[in-house]
């Protein structure tokens, strides 16, 4: 595709109000970003190009979250742990009491967020698309957004990235990577589905029955198979592929969790569409999204035929937003690493930790890396300098699209640690609202101060 410049030739509506803080993006990293800035008391603005908040957990059907591997509270966000509360207190959350309190239901994730959010006085624009950034003297004063009612500049003083794919950065002239640093392939995306009207406690007999381990309590379960492990769900999965039912890819990676609040109803973490290496490529996006609804049939199809329990089950949704594990990151004031991941890394700027392993789906196997992985009571820190550049004075980017490289990113794409990361751009940018600060000029000691208090 060749390269064009645009000029907008359209009457652009100027918003007279000036935000404090404008985030780009209310998924998971979003919303705590907004709900930190709000509960600062900050006049916050969320831009979200889908009807509801959550992202990829809400959205993207992305349930439970990966449990950090830290005991205790997840990796210093304070929010997660109130949006964690919440939903268990209304029923829409689980603590599967094996370490992971992180079992959500996708469909209430939206209601909760927007709860909180409106309670501390947020506004949210909805079904609104960031087209571009006006950007005078390294700083950002407003966002050219489009929706129904056309195209729209609105003002901040501060704004934070959580696009995911870092679109705000990038359109502001920051510099970013995607991919892996040899040959810039990303991640391979998934397609997530919910099935319902499943039997659990016929599927969970099944599982005793040909040997697979189960340590969860009812209605509590998970499934999951690749080929390479020759576990006795895996010779199931063999006799499908064996009778045709299912092809090779189907079974790549298998994976499917129960959800609170919804008896009978399992959310499936694949599948995982082959052939796809640039997330940003909408048309190769586009076609994989066609060939993951393909696959979702068959599998479906498979579990009816093969797995006690499914028998009369049927899909009740698939997922509107493919699961993109990684695109672009920016490059901050700090790049983080494998190497920090390998020596167990802590900053004095620490703003977010986790022990969740190098996890690269689809291109490298993670063993041939060398990487050793975490024992209980090991972690490491990101740095709030990887949530700033040198490039824009005013600009906080928070999530899985921060400063990292390839590797570290497999180890901090995960929700609680995207959450902490939010939360940390939304304490900084009320911060320096009120005391007239630039986040790239933050000491973010501070910021990490205040996250201990909270904690």
């Amino acid at each position: 595709m060749e390269n064009c410049t645009y000029t907008y030739n359209k009457p652009c509506n100027i918003m007279e109000k000036t935000y404090d803080v404008i985030v780009i993006g209310g998924g998971t990293a979003g919303s705590a970003a907004a709900i930190a800035s709000a509960m600062g008391g900050e006049d916050t603005l969320i831009i979200e190009r889908n009807s509801c908040l959550g992202g990829l957990a809400s959205g993207g059907q992305v349930t439970p979250m990966m449990h950090n591997g830290i005991d205790g509270r997840s990796g210093r966000s304070y929010i997660n742990e109130i949006i964690k509360k919440k939903m268990a207190l209304e029923g829409y959350g689980a603590d599967d009491h094996y370490g992971n309190d992180g079992w959500f239901n996708p469909e209430m994730i939206k209601y909760t967020l927007e709860e909180i959010f409106t309670e501390y006085k947020g506004t949210i624009l909805y079904n609104t698309e960031l087209l571009d950034t006006v950007v005078e003297n390294n700083n950002i004063k407003g966002v050219i957004v489009h929706n129904k009612s056309g195209l729209s500049l609105i003002r901040g003083r501060v704004f934070i990235d959580c696009t995911g794919d870092a679109d705000a950065a990038f359109a502001s002239g920051v510099t970013c990577f995607t991919g892996d640093e040899l040959l810039h392939n990303n991640q391979a995306m998934s397609l997530r589905f919910m099935a319902g009207n499943i039997d659990i406690l016929k599927l969970k007999a099944f599982l005793k029955e040909i040997g697979e381990a189960d340590i969860l309590e009812y209605p509590l379960v998970e499934i999951a198979s690749v080929w390479e492990a020759k576990t006795p769900l895996n010779k199931v999965f063999q006799k499908g592929l064996k009778d045709k039912v299912i092809e090779y890819p189907d079974g790549k990676y298998f994976q499917a969790f129960s959800v609170p609040g919804m008896r009978g109803v399992m959310s499936f973490n694949c599948p995982e569409i082959p052939d796809i290496y640039d997330t940003l490529d909408t048309a190769a996006v586009s076609r994989g999204l066609i060939t993951g609804r393909r696959m979702i049939k068959r599998l479906h199809g498979f579990l009816k035929a093969y797995i006690p329990g499914f028998e009369n089950s049927c899909i009740i949704s698939s997922a509107d937003m493919p699961g993109i594990r990684e695109s672009r990151r920016i490059r901050g004031k700090y790049i983080l690493s494998e190497k920090d991941f390998s020596e167990r890394a802590k900053f004095a700027d620490g703003v977010a930790r986790t022990a969740y392993p190098v996890d690269i789906h689809g291109l490298i196997d993670e063993k041939k890396l060398g990487i050793k992985l975490m024992e209980r009571g090991e972690y490491f820190e990101i740095p709030y300098r990887c949530l700033i550049t040198d490039a824009i004075e005013n600009l906080l980017v928070a999530g899985r699209c921060i400063s990292s490289t390839f590797i570290a990113q497999s180890s901090v794409r995960i929700q609680p640690t995207c959450s902490a990361l939010g939360e940390a751009a939304g304490i900084a940018a009320s911060y320096c609202v009120r005391n007239n600060r630039k986040p790239n000029e933050l000491d973010g000691k501070i910021v990490r101060d205040i996250m201990t208090e909270q904690e």
